[in-house]
């Protein structure tokens, strides 16, 4: 499976449509920064995953990722969509076409298309572009300056699909389900000990009751005097008067609440309801209407002299081609006898006469123009002092209007309390609603003596039914304990599994990539990053949590060792032999987004020649550069002898500041035997 062809319209800076056909042996991309290049590399990233993953930083103010996706210029192109195409060797095509509405095909579908068969389900199209998609951007972050657990990861999905079955989601799965148990066993002991604790403390309340003394008929009697329907039933009983209490007590709080806000209404309500306060709000409707009149006089004034000035400054445009051509008739004089202006014959003195009452006529101009500027100037400052007396008018108006309601909202906030829990008393008479609150108060406090009383009458069968039901409790709670410890041993058994199932797996991995390192060893010598250290080493480490190290040298670590530059060699040797290392992967496109940046020419034609190497295998090399003679070199390094022909894209930016196609053309096999004998 290679790539056919990238198509795309306002996507990213293309705002046209635009296609690249890409044949099945290579293709180059060629211009400078921005025309481009980069962008058809993102569309094969957009259109396989939803998103572009070179960028860390997804929001970001002025807009995140997703709102810099499609073309933001000026002009709205036709249509928005990216679409991919793929073909296999027996020229069977598959396409994926994704807008901003979406994509037609699911990643699962391109997973299924781009692996092969019996690595779908363990495949991700997130892995299939890192393993693919080799950017200048990545080159150093996705290879030796990555953390060592995370470059694990990287080689363990390269090449994961060779180590065999994947316990990790089984074995996870295990521990998740081991965890809830456990947490919901601890939930029960919990609750046990909660309630147990609560009965323990019941337990100590009735056994109190039972010390003091009774009277049970005189509160009974008291309870029947307040008109309260109870149940027949002792428990029912005290139950629902305890119930009764504690509403009370609550209604008791809110009406506290509420008259003491009616308290404090008192002199706002004595004001609002005074001639004073009515004669204040009728003057300052009054003086709003006033104040708004004067201010829409003041702008028509305005609006009066605004256009006077902008009539004399329109008339003054002819004055100022008067006094131009002035100037240039003093500057030049007469020519021969004629005015070097209109080519007539005039004397000296008459050319002089007409100069000087042209000037007489400029200055009456500038009188007339200084004139309206006082009455202009006048008119701007009448309407702001108008305006600011409207504006403080209203104000004042808002002001006592909002004081009103407020106070009626108070007021009626005070009267729906009292009439929701039934209490008779006036919002606006605090002194009355304070005496029937302590009456109410009373009698609170006389119904929680009898709730005391009757609850004593039976206490002592109370406190032998709390004894039961504590000791069958404690009982519960002993096997729900031993349920608990249970539970936390299979835990520590499911973790125990996980990590063995890990440290397997990546012992097995770990063996599995002898079979890479002999790749990265070649790649490595081939693209020589450093003159003294030409061999390289891996050393994997930890059992459980896998990592992986590069060495040269005496165990010498090169990230710390190596320039940038030689970094990015040594990195793209890696990222290479990923690429290659892919046994469970069916697309075999190798595409490069300008790795050539920060690596100095010596290192760049290595990199070329692996490349040509690369080609010959018959996978298909996309690379994008900057530097037309790289382009130029790349095509004769990349063309082969015989089938796969190659094509060079030439990218720049047009006028409108789009990038465009300037000129394709192809690039054919080297014919074999050229130069055999006659």
């Amino acid at each position: 499976m290679k790539l056919q062809f990238v198509e795309m319209s306002g996507f990213r800076g293309f705002r046209k449509r635009v296609r690249f056909d890409f044949p099945e042996g290579f293709a180059v991309l060629s211009g400078r920064n921005g025309a481009g290049k980069s962008t058809v590399l993102d569309a094969v990233d957009y259109a396989l995953t939803g998103s572009i993953n070179k960028f860390s930083v997804r929001e970001a103010k002025g807009g995140g990722l997703d709102d810099h996706i499609w073309w933001i210029g000026p002009e709205r192109p036709e249509s928005y969509f990216v679409s991919v195409g793929f073909i296999n060797d027996h020229q069977e095509t598959f396409v994926v076409t994704r807008t901003p509405a979406g994509v037609d095909v699911d990643a699962s579908e391109i997973a299924r298309r781009l692996s092969k068969n019996g690595h779908q389900a363990d495949t991700s199209v997130e892995t299939l572009l890192r393993t693919a998609l080799i950017r200048d951007e990545l080159i150093a972050s996705l290879s030796l300056d990555l953390p060592e657990q995370t470059r694990f990861t990287l080689v363990r999905d390269a090449i994961g699909h060779l180590v065999g079955s994947d316990y990790s989601e089984r074995t996870a799965a295990i521990v998740t389900a081991a965890n809830s148990a456990k947490s919901r066993q601890e939930g029960r002991a919990r609750e046990l000990q909660t309630e147990l604790g609560s009965l323990l403390g019941q337990l100590t309340e009735a056994r109190s009751a039972t010390e003091r003394s009774v009277d049970i008929s005189e509160n009974l009697r008291f309870i029947e005097s307040q008109n309260i329907s109870l149940p027949m039933d002792m428990a029912e009983r005290l139950v629902a008067l305890r119930k009764i209490v504690a509403d009370r007590k609550t209604a008791i709080a809110e009406v506290e609440h509420a008259r003491l806000l009616s308290q404090q209404l008192l002199p706002e309500l004595a004001y609002l309801n005074s001639p004073q306060a009515q004669t204040d709000l009728h003057a300052a409707r009054d003086a709003a209407e006033k104040a708004n009149r004067e201010q829409a006089d003041a702008n028509e004034k305005l609006a009066s002299a605004v256009r006077l000035d902008q009539a004399e400054r329109e008339s003054d445009e002819f004055a100022a081609h008067l006094s131009a051509l002035v100037e240039h008739g003093s500057a030049l004089g007469l020519q021969e006898g004629h005015c070097p202006l209109c080519d007539a014959a005039r004397t000296s003195k008459e050319f002089a006469d007409s100069l000087a009452l042209a000037r007489t006529r400029l200055a009456s101009r500038g009188e007339r123009l200084t004139a309206l500027a006082a009455p202009l100037a006048d008119a701007r400052r009448a309407a702001t002092a108008a305006a600011e007396g409207a504006t403080a008018a209203q104000s004042h108006l808002k002001h006592l209007e909002e004081r009103h309601a407020a106070t009626e909202r108070n007021r009626s906030t005070i009267a729906s309390t009292y009439a929701r829990l039934k209490f008779q008393a006036s919002p606006d008479d605090p002194a009355s609603a304070e005496k029937a609150q302590f009456a109410e108060q009373g009698t609170i406090v006389r119904l929680e003596r009898a709730l005391s009383m009757l609850e004593s009458s039976s206490a002592v069968d109370r406190v032998k039914a709390l004894e039961s039901r504590i000791a069958s409790l404690r009982e519960q709670i002993e096997r729900e304990s031993a349920r608990l410890a249970n539970t936390e041993r299979a835990a520590e058994l499911a973790r125990q599994i996980e990590n063995a199932a890990r440290t397997v797996a990546n012992q097995i991995l770990t063996e599995q990539f002898d079979t890479v390192m002999p790749l990265l060893k070649e790649l490595y010598r081939r693209l020589r990053p450093h003159a003294d250290w030409t061999e390289i080493e891996s050393n994997f480490g930890g059992k459980v949590r896998g990592s992986l190290n590069f060495v040269v040298g005496d165990g010498y670590n090169p990230q710390f060792l190596f320039s940038s530059g030689q970094r990015r060699a040594a990195g793209l040797a890696f990222l290479l032999a990923v690429h290659l290392s892919r046994p469970w992967c069916r697309w075999r496109t190798l595409l490069l987004d300008d790795p050539v940046q920060h690596i100095d020419d010596y290192r760049a034609l290595n990199l070329v020649e692996v490349l040509a190497a690369i080609r010959r295998t018959s996978r298909q090399v996309i690379v994008a550069v900057e530097d037309p003679a790289l382009a130029d070199l790349l095509c004769r390094r990349l063309r082969s002898s015989a089938g796969g022909t190659g094509r060079i894209f030439e990218l720049h930016t047009s006028k409108t500041g789009a990038p465009e196609i300037i000129n394709e053309r192809d690039i054919y096999p080297m014919p074999n035997l050229v130069l055999r004998s006659a």
